[in-house]
């Protein structure tokens, strides 16, 4: 375990969310026993002192059973995820596809009963025979600071096992050396948030000027704007070139300190602005956009979950008095704003995956669970609710705004959404060309007449929230689309061979269908004239004749979802692609040196058979390659195949690299198996001078079969199997008798003009290894105990 494991930590230690849990039940069920008891005594505890007891027990053991429950499903949780898929039992791939979807039913009906508390509370200042003074002139400190205990102890399970989960997904990155960590430092420049925090600070003085009559430009005013539209253009246009200039700056000042014999400075943190902004945008992505629920799975539950806790937030909001409904109103925004900045994470990874080809890798930060993009608009959706009503509250808070009572509807919240919904429409684009017509909205509230600046200031925030998040997240939504349809219009000409992810999935479910009779998910026939098309494109353009990302397709045929793999394997075996690990396609390879479509074209002298002996050739020697890289995949069913392939191409030149290759995964191989195989690279079938030779070569025909002859005629390489063999019967790990391997080695080595030829010839190093290697292996038997 590592060092950091060791450390306790409270959103990890099972015994401390335990012990809490219990003993809050504990402390709970002594309080509840004690006041039955004392109830049905003489003289008992008042109604006020003995309600708000039973009230807090209650709320005591209704917080330690989430917590027990936590403990119970996160222990079933991890071993679950950190379960291969394909390896999981039935009970894990159910607590895998459920998540943590009930944890979020438990604050929606703790937020459901705190809003009917301070809905009765507003009504009458009671409930059943307790005083709730939570609103009004009667406000309690200490019961408003009781209810708002009771409004963060319903999200406090949730928090826990987000966090945990959060830290799990980390670890799982960490150790598969993927994505970034918990807080990435990388998402906001420090140019960018100079910029951003310029451009803001423009727009608060120019809105602080105006609102304070500071300037007036009643007929410049539409001058001064052009005027401004042009420089953000000529901004936008010289910007570049000034980063440019910049940076070039830079590094010749760097030269000249390196030039020097200096140190360049690495700087402070703290000066990095953009670092912490960074920060602040991985703690809303990571945390507080999973309190809505929209990265739990199942069809339509992160959009039922995201209601589920929006929903009663703004009740909260609309029933609790100003201003303590801000709180739960601010939590919503938030939340939904969490939502948009982890669809902008996500879409980033879109972005990086289609150019990279693969969902793997350090750059990839959130992953393709969920797209997000339903939740997201969803959540920025509720802000058509949540703006009123915060209007609402300041407006009861502070008087802000002026009031025309003759447009009153009687009902606060439906004033405020007239009101929100007017301004929205002197925002939103081509919506604001009523003007034009002379149309004439009214609303029961306006800025004009209020007290002060703020109801100036608080209506130029709502158009804003409008233009740069509402808006930008429709056009996002709207660009999604274009961009999907601009990938599928590619593809059919062959210009591309993939999709994004979440666009990947949709293609292969469209393009697969579960036969009825075989239970067997099969190809529709448009998908299978669809990908034929697609294959004659690429042949047409020069391109690889494949059906889609061989690259992909091996990662694909993993999916947890059924059409996906279905898909990627239905590609693989009908278009005959390289796919899946180094060995999958070692066995495909095999399988296509033993077709007779190889057998002509090694015999044949046309330019088409030609490549194709050569792209064979390159595959095999990608393939060789890779399982070097990853000895752990080479096994004894990976040397029978190699074998097959290497008697097909023994007599053509051009494949003695991959013999190479093969010699050195046959001798870190250490079984029998891979030891016959490098026998066969020195003997002849008529090698039956020795015992050893002749019971060796009828193992090898027992192997690989009868005409399974590999001998070398180049010496330098017999000696790299000498060397390869001497691994072997020093090691013993490979099944056969080390003294047998040391007379086959010896009579290999022998200087016979019958098998090898006169003294000094080519051969005589290759004897010379062969009989070193027999006396290196003879050594270690004498020194083994009898």
């Amino acid at each position: 375990m590592a060092e950091a494991d060791k450390k306790w930590n409270p959103f990890r230690d099972e015994t401390m969310l335990t012990g809490f849990a219990g003993l809050s039940a504990l402390w709970a069920g002594i309080i509840l026993i004690t006041l039955i008891k004392d109830a049905r005594e003489p003289g008992h505890l008042p109604d006020d002192v003995w309600w708000p007891v039973l009230i807090a027990a209650f709320g005591v053991l209704w917080l330690g059973a989430q917590l027990l429950r936590h403990v119970a499903v996160w222990k079933t949780y991890c071993e679950a995820y950190e379960t291969v898929s394909a390896d999981r039992d039935k009970p894990q791939k159910k607590r895998a596809d459920s998540g943590f979807r009930e944890f979020f039913l438990y604050p929606a009906l703790s937020l459901s009963g705190l809003g009917l508390v301070a809905y009765l509370a507003a009504a009458n200042g009671r409930i059943g025979a307790i005083d709730v003074a939570i609103s009004g002139d009667q406000l309690k400190p200490v019961h408003m600071a009781t209810f708002l205990a009771f409004f963060i102890a319903a999200f406090l399970p949730l928090i826990v096992i987000i966090t945990r989960h959060a830290r799990l997904e980390a670890e799982a990155r960490r150790r598969e050396g993927q994505g970034p960590e918990i807080l990435r430092d990388d998402v906001v420049s420090n140019a960018s948030f100079v910029t951003t925090l310029v451009l803001i600070g423009l727009i608060v003085a120019l809105a602080w000027g105006a609102a304070g009559e500071k300037f007036s430009m009643k007929e410049d005013f539409g001058v001064f704007i052009t005027f401004l539209v042009l420089v953000v253009f000529f901004v936008i246009i010289l910007a570049p070139h000034v980063m440019r200039f910049r940076n070039d700056y830079r590094e010749r000042q760097e030269e000249k300190i390196i030039a020097r014999g200096r140190v360049l400075s690495a700087g402070i943190s703290i000066a990095s602005p953009g670092r912490w902004i960074s920060y602040a945008d991985s703690i809303l992505v990571r945390f507080v956009a999973p309190l809505s629920g929209a990265t739990q799975n199942g069809p339509f539950v992160p959009h039922l979950l995201v209601v589920m806790v929006i929903l009663p937030l703004s009740a909260l909001g609309y029933v609790l008095a100003a201003p303590w409904g801000l709180i739960p109103i601010g939590i919503a925004m938030l939340i939904a704003l969490s939502l948009g900045r982890r669809w902008a994470w996500v879409e980033e990874d879109r972005e990086t995956a289609s150019r990279l080809r693969s969902t793997r890798g350090r750059k990839i930060a959130i992953g393709f669970q969920n797209d997000l993009k339903d939740e997201a608009l969803l959540g920025y959706a509720s802000l058509f609710v949540l703006v009123p009503l915060a209007l609402s509250q300041l407006q009861g808070w502070t008087g802000t705004f002026g009031y025309k009572e003759e447009f009153s509807s009687n009902n606060a919240f439906i004033d405020w959404l007239r009101f929100f919904g007017a301004e929205l429409a002197k925002a939103v684009p081509f919506v604001d060309w009523w003007e034009i017509y002379s149309v004439d909205i009214e609303a029961p509230y306006s800025a004009e007449g209020g007290n002060g600046q703020l109801a100036m200031h608080l209506t130029f925030a709502a158009r804003a929230m409008v233009d740069l998040v509402i808006m930008a997240a429709l056009f996002q939504a709207i660009g999604l689309w274009q961009r999907s349809r601009i990938q599928h219009s590619l593809y059919k000409g062959g210009q591309v061979d993939s999709f994004e992810p979440f666009e990947e999935a949709n293609f292969f479910e469209r393009g697969m269908i579960k036969d009825p009779q075989t239970k067997k998910r099969r190809a529709k026939r448009q998908f299978e004239e669809r990908i034929d098309r697609h294959v004659e494109a690429r042949k047409a353009l020069g391109m690889a004749e494949t059906p889609y990302s061989p690259r992909r397709l091996s990662e694909l045929i993993h999916s947890t979802n059924p059409d996906v793999k279905a898909g990627a394997l239905w590609m693989i075996e009908k278009y005959d692609v390289l796919a899946g690990s180094p060995a999958e396609q070692l066995s495909r390879l095999s399988r296509r040196f033993n077709a007779p479509r190889f057998a002509v074209a090694a015999t044949s002298s046309e330019p088409d058979d030609e490549y194709y002996v050569r792209a064979q050739k390159g595959e095999l020697e990608r393939v060789l390659l890779e399982l070097e890289q990853r000895p752990d995949l080479f096994r004894d069913k990976q040397v029978d195949e190699l074998v097959q392939i290497l008697i097909v191409v023994k007599d053509l030149p051009e494949f003695t690299s991959a013999e190479k290759t093969s010699i050195t995964l046959f001798e870190r191989e250490l079984s029998r198996k891979s030891l016959l195989a490098l026998c066969n690279f020195i003997m002849e079938d008529d090698h039956r001078a020795s015992k050893a030779g002749e019971l060796l070569q009828a193992a090898i025909k027992e192997e690989f079969g009868e005409h399974s002859n590999l001998f070398m005629g180049l010496a330098p390489m017999r000696v790299d199997v000498y060397s390869a063999i001497e691994t072997h019967g020093l090691i013993s790990r490979s099944g056969e008798p080390r003294d047998r391997i040391v007379d086959l080695l010896r009579w290999m080595g022998q200087e016979s003009d019958e098998m090898f030829g006169v003294k000094g010839d080519r051969a005589q190093p290759a004897r010379e290894r062969a009989l070193a290697a027999a006396n290196l292996i003879a050594s270690g038997l004498m020194k083994l105990p009898p």
